[in-house]
């Protein structure tokens, strides 16, 4: 596979890969597509087939970001963005449905989804795993398509493990009605993805990488990468520091360039790449990201995928150390304040002494309402307010600045082609409040919640750079170098090798600019490994399980409290129209009702919804 024309060959697609995915909800035998027994029986159906799993990844409708609906298709990408810690959503997303309900609910379309989802690309493997010595292929080519099988196999259980952690385990090609298994622990479903691996890495004819031939397949490092990362979970840290160990010797390395640049397609095929998930820009290989990233200023998206303030503030400063607010020249009262009060801080300038139209002094007096006069009269500075809070955002992490759009930064953006003649607006600046959107220099729209941070990262603000919102080429790393590297560190801290992990911790740091952290206490040296997997790893479905693998997710992700929700930039949450809500039992996901409904032998899970 070259690019993205591993998509393009899926011309037929196997029936298996949606007959037997241990749910009644799929279509059994799509038009278009012809039955197993066929399937595999000429080489050129086989390279059709392998192609075929990968399918499953696709959506096919880009103009919709909602998982609710049973026609939708494509991984759950932007669900697990919605429930990192880093990632704020606006409340009408079904992806935080598991967040904005105080009872976990497992009749809800999202714990269906993956479920769904998961077993239908198992189930087209083991078709493959199965079936492919019909086709008569040389030696060489079957083993490299079975090990292909094996390892999205693999990757799927591991995905199946992360969410739901006890699982049923299906290794042989099966009807609907045979899919009445009851749940595998754990520690077994880890062990198929362990299995898997091996029979990948042990293989003769298994490329070491896939950087110069078949770009984007599976390779052993993708291997290596996977059972390491099964290790970490199943916490056997030795055996995890050995899979990563392996990777860089497959010939897969960090990227050299600038952190943000590695996120465009122009750079994506750079040996940091492991196991991407290839997008291209024409229609039908092309992803929908920038709709939902970005904001209306941007390309007209639509902002539904926010930096969370939260994580905004965790951003260290550029010396290393810890931002806080109160210690920012000016916000010495930040702590004293309540969360409306802080509102003050972020106003545009000259709203004592500029003429306002009748429609934007309305605007202003009620803010001034609600944060009340005499803050207002206080804190307010009307020649200076925006350049405090500019300092609050400089001298920080530089990946700050190309992760997210912060208040009164200047940003070079283009819109679509009917607003200011089709050119890149200069200039835009995030003001509060929002008064008037204009073009060049004018005030940055986001849509509505306009006081919350806008993603930069995989986000595109220039109109040479894509044909439209709906066409986003970037590939999306499934599984890429820094994410291994840091877990071998991880690794290497668990093992009491704190200096060598500290090494790793600072060649990432190194990479973004900022200085290197000395060895300390394994808590200090931890915590540092977990600064940059939260910082570089954004917007790539990774921290949510490492939250709940390190026990950080309620405070990470709920600053400690049973009920939270998202944040404007002065860190309100209260008074939004969406909350969550915190439990002990919300992870792992429960199996799906329906399923339960179907296979009377899987377990519930106690504290869900049924």
């Amino acid at each position: 596979m070259e690019g993205i024309m591993m998509k393009k060959t899926i011309i037929i697609l196997i029936a298996a890969a949606f007959a037997a995915s241990c749910t009644g909800m799929l279509d059994q035998a799509p038009a278009n597509q012809i039955g197993s027994a066929q399937m595999w029986t000429t080489e050129s159906l086989a390279d059709k087939g392998i192609a075929g799993l990968y399918v499953n990844f696709y959506r096919t409708d880009l103009s919709r970001i909602q998982l609710r609906y049973n026609d939708m298709t494509g991984i759950n990408r932007q669900g697990w963005m919605g429930v990192e810690f880093q990632t704020d959503f606006v409340s009408d997303n079904y992806h935080l449905m598991h967040l904005a309900k105080a009872t976990k609910d497992a009749t809800e379309f999202t714990v269906w989804y993956d479920w769904k989802w998961t077993y239908t690309t198992i189930h087209a493997c083991n078709d493959a795993i199965a079936n492919l010595y019909k086709a008569n292929l040389s030696e060489e080519k079957y083993n490299r398509y079975m090990c292909e099988a094996r390892f999205i196999r693999a990757w799927a259980y591991a995905r199946l493990a992360k969410i739901y952690g006890e699982v049923p385990i299906y290794l042989d090609v099966i009807s609907n009605e045979q899919c009445t298994k009851t749940q595998s622990s754990n520690e077994d479903v880890w062990q198929v993805v362990i299995d898997d691996c091996t029979e990948c890495i042990k293989c003769k004819d298994f490329p070491d990488n896939t950087l110069s031939v078949n770009y984007g397949r599976p390779s052993k490092g993708a291997a290596y990468s996977l059972r390491g990362i099964a290790y970490v979970f199943l916490e056997r840290w030795q055996e995890a520091y050995d899979d990563f160990t392996k990777v860089s010797e497959c010939g897969y390395g960090l990227w050299a360039g600038k952190f943000i640049d590695f996120f465009n397609y122009k750079n994506e095929k750079d040996h940091e790449m492991i196991f991407p998930l290839q997008f291209g820009s024409e229609a039908g290989y092309c992803d929908n990201l920038q709709l939902m990233i970005g904001g209306r200023d941007t390309w007209n998206s639509w902002s539904n995928v926010r930096p969370s303030s939260d994580f905004v503030d965790y951003f260290q400063n550029a010396d290393g150390s810890k931002f806080e607010w109160k210690k920012v020249p000016g916000f010495e009262d930040w702590d004293k304040l309540k969360p409306y009060q802080r509102e003050v801080y972020f106003l545009r300038d000259g709203i004592k002494s500029k003429t306002w139209s009748a429609a934007h002094e309305s605007a202003i007096k009620e803010r001034i309402k609600k944060i009340g006069q005499d803050i207002f009269d206080r804190y307010y500075i009307d020649n200076g307010n925006e350049d405090r809070v500019r300092s609050a955002y400089n001298n920080r992490d530089p990946r700050l600045k190309d992760i997210c759009l912060v208040p009164y930064d200047p940003y070079d953006t283009f819109k679509d082609a009917t607003d200011n003649g089709g050119k890149i607006q200069k200039g835009k600046e995030l003001r509060w409040p929002f008064l008037n959107e204009g073009d060049d220099y004018g005030d940055y729209y986001i849509g509505d919640y306009q006081s919350m941070y806008v993603y930069k990262k995989y986000s595109y603000n220039k109109p040479d750079d894509l044909e439209d919102r709906l066409r986003c080429p970037t590939d999306w790393p499934l599984i890429r170098f820094t994410d291994i590297v840091l877990l071998k560190a991880e690794a290497l801290v668990h093992l009491g090798r704190l200096g060598e992990a500290v090494e790793i911790v600072n060649q990432i740091r190194s990479r973004a600019g900022m200085p290197a952290v000395s060895v300390g206490s394994e808590e200090e040296v931890m915590e540092a490994v977990r600064y940059e997997r939260r910082v570089e790893l954004c917007l790539e479905g990774v921290d949510y399980f490492d939250e709940w693998r390190w026990g950080t997710y309620k405070q990470m992700k709920f600053q400690g409290k049973d009920v939270y929700g998202g944040q404007s930039w002065w860190k309100e949450w209260e008074g939004y129209d969406y909350n969550w809500y915190y439990s002990d039992d919300m992870y792992p996901w429960a199996a799906p009702a329906s399923e339960c409904q179907r296979n009377p032998d899987l377990k519930k899970k106690e504290g869900w919804a049924y």
